[in-house]
């Protein structure tokens, strides 16, 4: 049986990288929005894992994507 973080936990995670985004990356509504579904229908449990190593790049390659759609 696979333990399961709490709702709770989850929740202050995803603020806290959406807080960084935002103030370090200047991240836009659009970017976290796309962001967040590319989480969320993954698994919102990924909210949790470390920013460095599996978060940030997935933004980059939404920034990316954005940039290169304009």
């Amino acid at each position: 049986m696979k333990n399961r973080i709490s709702k709770e936990m989850i929740t202050e995670s995803k603020e806290i990288v959406i807080n960084v985004l935002e103030k370090y990356y200047g991240a836009t509504k659009e970017e976290i929005t796309q962001l967040s579904l590319l989480i969320e229908n993954e698994d919102p449990e990924n909210w949790t894992c470390g920013i460095v190593d599996e978060i940030l790049p997935l933004f980059k390659e939404v920034r990316l994507k954005n940039k290169t759609n304009d």
